[in-house]
């Protein structure tokens, strides 16, 4: 191969890379900056505190406040993107993340996960619940085995 063709490539690569870059960035921001602006905004009403009180004595086992449940519940339900920017909203220790993080790794996209096991003939409600009982279980476990 020659050096202009290498180059050539090399040039066509990168450009193609860039601009598939930047349409992953534009995908990851419609959903990750709406998201993050609406808890923000919730921040600033008693929402978050409601749904903190609401949320509290189940994610104290997990070692999480109460507002956390929310980002649990986005990241199920939605996607992992949007469960990022609802936890860049919160004030969380490095500690509380990687706990959430572990727990929505093994539980996140429900709904589209789920269809996608609907098609496999598979049993998408069990599944489901056994993803959501096995991060419960993670969540018991990190929050023992971590140092606070």
């Amino acid at each position: 191969m020659s050096e202009a063709t290498y180059k050539a490539r090399l040039y066509s690569s990168a450009t193609l890379g860039v601009k598939r870059g930047i349409g992953a960035f534009l995908q990851l921001s419609a959903i990750m900056v709406p998201v993050y602006v609406v808890v923000a905004l919730l921040k600033l009403t008693p929402a978050i505190d409601f749904v903190s009180g609401l949320f509290e004595p189940i994610m104290v086992y997990f070692g999480l406040p109460g507002e956390s449940a929310l980002a649990y519940v986005t990241g199920s339900f939605v996607n992992l993107y949007a469960a990022l920017a609802v936890i860049a909203g919160l004030e969380l220790t490095a500690r509380q993340i990687t706990i959430l993080a572990i727990m929505l790794g093994v539980s996140h996209s429900q709904i589209m996960e789920s269809a996608i096991l609907a098609k496999m003939n598979a049993r998408p409600l069990w599944i489901s619940l056994a993803r959501v009982a096995f991060s419960f279980i993670c969540g018991v476990i990190l929050n023992l085995i971590i140092p606070a």
